[in-house]
């Protein structure tokens, strides 16, 4: 018999293709077939079970009677398969009535089928393209339309309005940073954002804390968001990492003032570069890495200092004014571990998450409420949370001192 290699090489690649096509479309034809048969074996399983006889057995103990069945269209992996799902009658009064355990009542596709729907959804599917995308998986007849994913995402809401009750009492963070973060996704058309609290436990691994829509940072929105999280058991950690958002600060002092703070150092690299002109700012940006980036706090001020003194000197004191203000928070850091700086110096921890899921909202200019924009974004940070890494020296976490209730941090300049 010809080998397949040699079969190709006599026969044209038109028809090749077609007979792979031919080849395909039989083995689809198969494995649905195959499903068909297990399924509806497992269905009449279930009622040789519930009747307590097979098909042509009689039992003394009558629970009803088989009464035929009725066509259903089920859609799973392969494709839409047909089924003719089996009916009982007659059921004694006081009997719980049949249902099947595998095919739920009103069942259209497998569950399998829906999560798949949902990942699509989570990984930059939009609404306009759901229908004709997975007909190309499950074929063109599935029961599919614009309005199905809306229907399957209501699952996303009950899972966020769950997590935004989470209990944090059994968790000890260690550090916490907070953000909020602005998506041009047509979150509706008030001026709104998402508040992001990420915390590092004591073993070292990342959690999503908070994921609520706010307005404007405000020191109110973001004094609801850490005191809701407070009565949820969420401790008062060892440090914040924060961008310069006053609002932010503020709701910290009053919820969290035990704590350090860190201001996030490259947000404070761009307010300094932004006050000089662009042909200063490439020597000035350096300079102020060299800075964060120091071995330690007393080398960092000198460095500070005299980057300030060569703004001033040229004419810069707007640019040397940002600098000498709130540098005291940029330097906290420097108080913890030397192989945790890199993770508290800045807000990349949420920066970084949200590029992704950027990526993801932009096909989604469609959303009319916050809440709406705020499902999905927390779908879409607990997939991408699985990816997070542990801190580096993560060994380290649980020795860093947690403040004590009661006594406050030394005040840091505003």
């Amino acid at each position: 018999m010809a080998s397949r290699k040699q079969w190709r090489a006599v026969v044209k690649p038109a028809d090749v293709e077609t007979a792979d096509a031919v080849i395909q479309d039989a083995l689809e034809v198969l494995v649905r077939q195959g499903a068909r048969r297990m399924l509806m074996l497992a269905l009449n399983e279930e009622v040789d079970s519930y009747l307590g006889r097979g098909r042509y057995q009689r039992t003394d103990g009558f629970r009803g009677y088989r009464n035929g069945t009725t066509p259903r269209s089920l859609t799973v992996g392969s494709g839409r398969i047909e089924l003719a799902v089996p009916r009982v009658r007659d059921v004694p009064e006081g009997q719980e009535p049949f249902q099947s355990k595998i095919l739920g009542k009103y069942q259209r596709r497998s569950d399998t089928v829906d999560q798949t729907f949902l990942n699509l959804f989570v990984e930059g599917l939009a609404t306009r393209d759901f229908e004709p995308t997975p007909r190309l998986l499950v074929g063109q007849d599935a029961p599919l339309s614009a309005s199905t994913i809306s229907r399957l995402t209501a699952q996303f809401r009950k899972e966020y309005e769950a997590f935004d009750r989470q209990d944090w009492s059994g968790t000890r963070f260690v550090y916490i940073w907070a953000d909020g973060v602005y998506l041009k996704a047509g979150l509706g058309t008030e001026k709104a954002c998402l508040m992001v609290l990420i915390g590092a436990a004591a073993a070292g691994n990342k959690h999503l804390i908070a994921l609520r829509e706010g307005y404007r940072e405000s020191a109110e929105s973001w004094g609801d968001l850490i005191r809701d999280c407070r009565k949820r058991g969420l401790n008062q950690p060892a440090c914040w990492i924060a961008d310069g958002a006053l609002g932010l600060w503020a709701a910290i002092d009053e919820q969290s003032p035990n704590s350090a703070q860190q201001r996030c150092t490259n947000h404070k690299t761009m307010n300094v570069v932004d006050k000089l002109p662009r042909n200063e700012r490439p020597e000035a940006i350096q300079r102020l890495r060299a800075i964060w980036q120091a071995e330690d706090e007393q080398t960092a001020r000198k460095l500070a200092a005299a980057l300030t003194h060569d703004f001033r000197t040229g004419g810069y004191d707007r640019a040397a004014d940002c600098l000498e203000n709130d540098l005291d928070r940029c330097l906290t850091f420097f108080r913890f571990p030397q192989a945790h700086w890199s993770h508290l110096r800045t807000s990349n921890p949420i920066e970084s998450v949200f590029a992704s899921v950027r990526l993801r909202t932009h096909a989604a200019k469609r959303f009319k409420k916050t809440r709406s924009g705020a499902c999905l974004v927390y779908q879409v940070m607990v997939h991408l949370s699985r990816n997070w890494r542990r801190l580096k020296s993560a060994h380290l976490c649980p020795t860093v001192p947690l403040p004590e209730v009661g006594k406050k941090r030394a005040k840091q300049s505003a």
